[in-house]
């Protein structure tokens, strides 16, 4: 059954989070879906509204971008903070299962090491989590330098957004164009540049402080403690970007209970690319099982007898002998 999206601005913590929602609040734990860059909660439009079936499903605009408001900073255990905020006001008391792509996937990764009493289940969806391939994700280190990237940016305009959205892409259906323009509006406003520029730099620069001060070990990302109910990666298998070899890494490192599905043919958002194969992998890991009781098969009644007359044994009972 497809449930209706409804849309509000709530604020937590510091973000005035735009937030999509559907479903209500039934048996099922929650759901949180968390977008990448560049896109908004949009790219969960084929997968949460059949998601909602039973449970609620929350997907927001990551604080920043597209229309949440937030003014930073943008390292990730702020972003960590407002989102974990979100949580407590949307389910006060509850757990969310957290679903995420891109860098929805690593500040998913993240809330589940910070607040783990806020994380029932967690999936991963092409997004990294200590190991990132630079030579094939170099707009990593360029969004980290001052002035060139919003340069480039504000130059490039749309065609910029556009070639982020088509160069990973690798399913056989283009983008859905309503899709595209809302994303290329959203990342060519001058915030939302500056914030989507600002998840980079909090994550890049103090790495790359501590390579210059010859330190390698703060330069590196240290390997969190995540403890879920279950946890699973879900992979393009031709993400360009990411490889599956990057996916293989983040199972190592969730541990030997973690999963890995690849879709063959899908490309890095595979929320748009295989939104079917999305939705069955999440309706089967996110279920709520339930044990069933156990069937009870009444006894038939036994045929009272008249006074003075034994009750008959029923067939193929023992016969006492007389």
């Amino acid at each position: 059954m497809t449930q209706a999206q409804q849309v509000e601005t709530v604020r937590a913590a510091d973000t005035s989070f735009l937030l999509r929602s559907w479903g209500s609040k039934g048996p099922g734990t929650p759901a949180l879906l968390l977008h990448g860059v560049p896109q908004t909660a949009t790219c969960w439009a084929q997968v949460a509204p059949r998601l909602a079936d039973g449970r609620r499903v929350l997907a927001p605009d990551l604080p920043g971008l597209g229309g949440s408001a937030f003014s930073g900073p943008f390292d990730v255990p702020t972003l960590v903070r407002q989102l974990a905020a979100l949580v407590e006001r949307e389910v006060p008391g509850g757990v969310v299962d957290v679903v995420g792509h891109d860098w929805g996937g690593s500040l998913a990764l993240a809330l589940a090491g910070a607040r783990p009493e806020l994380v029932r289940r967690l999936v991963v969806v092409n997004a990294p989590y200590r190991q990132v391939p630079l030579l094939r994700a170099a707009y990593i280190p360029l969004f980290a330098l001052p002035v060139l990237p919003e340069l480039l940016l504000r130059l490039g305009g749309r065609r910029a957004v556009d070639l982020m959205l088509d160069l990973p892409w690798r399913a056989a259906h283009q983008l859905d164009p309503v899709s595209r323009s809302e994303y290329t509006a959203a990342y060519t406003r001058p915030a939302s540049v500056a914030a989507m520029l600002g998840y980079y730099r909090g994550v890049a620069r103090p790495r790359a402080a501590a390579l210059l001060r010859g330190r390698r070990s703060a330069a590196s990302v240290p390997r969190s403690r995540i403890s879920v109910e279950r946890a699973l990666v879900l992979w393009g298998a031709l993400d360009p970007v990411l490889p599956v070899r990057i996916g293989e890494a983040v199972v190592r490192d969730l541990g030997a209970d973690c999963v890995m599905v690849t879709v063959p043919g899908a490309g890095h958002f595979l929320p748009e690319e295989a939104p079917q194969v999305v939705l069955d992998v999440l309706r089967d890991v996110l279920a709520d099982v339930t044990t069933p009781e156990p069937e009870v098969t009444a006894a038939p009644p036994e045929r009272p007898g008249r006074q003075g007359e034994p009750i008959e044994a029923p067939p193929g009972a023992p016969v006492e002998p007389a």
